[in-house]
């Protein structure tokens, strides 16, 4: 059993996105025939003994902000890739809650580290996330298949699962660091981002769980396991420089 996995599932009770059966036994199979990196313990480990360091943690944040705000352009592309308008919107809702993801770890760092945003990193944090309005919409573009759809949504799945893990991870270290007067509102944008992060696991487990009833089935089963060894590889990427480089680690 993979305790991840197990936590996954778990948080998708909250959304009532159903049993979702099918994505169940193909997220634990492929979880078990390749464990990923997060769901050890040596990874939390590290990362708690890497956190003791102020600056890094700090970098930590800087760089969770501008992840999210780079994911969000991204998935805003491809919900104009996206012909299906029901999926296009549920890509959009997400490209719109990454960029005020990315806001709100930039407020953290303000909140929590006061005195260390200097003028150049808030100029900065300008522009790493995008700004949408109520009523905009991506510009429809030449469609991806539907197959390619699917791919895009498999490795969003297992990202945000990744996230819900380094979410998990930061939190205790968050609430240590944050100045008494900010930790109420720290706990409720923790809470926010636990919660969208569980919902965008939930939306394209569901779409992962369809397709799985479907024609495009082998298809999902047999790239799975590319992307889960493709992310477990970049994530170790990520962390055997994340001592010198952690604003591209545990994002």
């Amino acid at each position: 059993m993979n305790v991840v996995a197990e936590i996954t599932l778990e948080s998708l009770g909250q959304h009532g996105v159903g049993p979702l059966e099918r994505y169940s036994e193909c997220l634990r199979s492929t979880f078990e025939a390749h464990p990923p990196p997060f769901s050890a313990d040596w990874y939390g480990d590290q990362f708690r003994e890497m956190a003791h360091d102020r600056e890094w943690f700090a970098n930590i944040i800087v760089g969770n902000a501008s992840t999210e705000g780079w994911g969000s352009g991204k998935l805003w592309y491809l919900a104009g890739k996206t012909p299906d308008e029901a999926i296009s919107s549920l890509i959009q809702q997400h490209a719109m809650d990454e960029a005020r993801h990315s806001r709100m770890y930039q407020s953290m760092v303000e909140r929590i580290f006061p005195g260390t945003v200097t003028d150049a990193l808030r100029a900065d944090f300008k522009t790493l996330a995008p700004i949408y309005r109520f009523g905009d919409k991506p510009e429809r573009l030449p469609p991806y298949s539907g197959q390619a759809i699917l791919d895009n949504l498999l490795q969003m799945n297992v990202a945000e699962i990744r996230t819900l893990v380094n979410q998990l991870l930061a939190r205790p270290v968050l609430m240590t660091y944050c100045p008494e007067e900010s930790r109420e509102r720290l706990t409720r944008m923790l809470d926010r981002l636990m919660w969208d992060e569980s919902r965008h696991v939930g939306y394209t487990a569901q779409l992962i769980d369809r397709a799985l009833a479907s024609e495009d089935a082998d298809f999902i089963l047999d790239i799975a396991p590319t992307r889960i060894v493709q992310l477990n590889e970049l994530t170790l990427e990520e962390v055997g420089r994340a001592k010198g480089n952690p604003q591209t680690a545990f994002a």
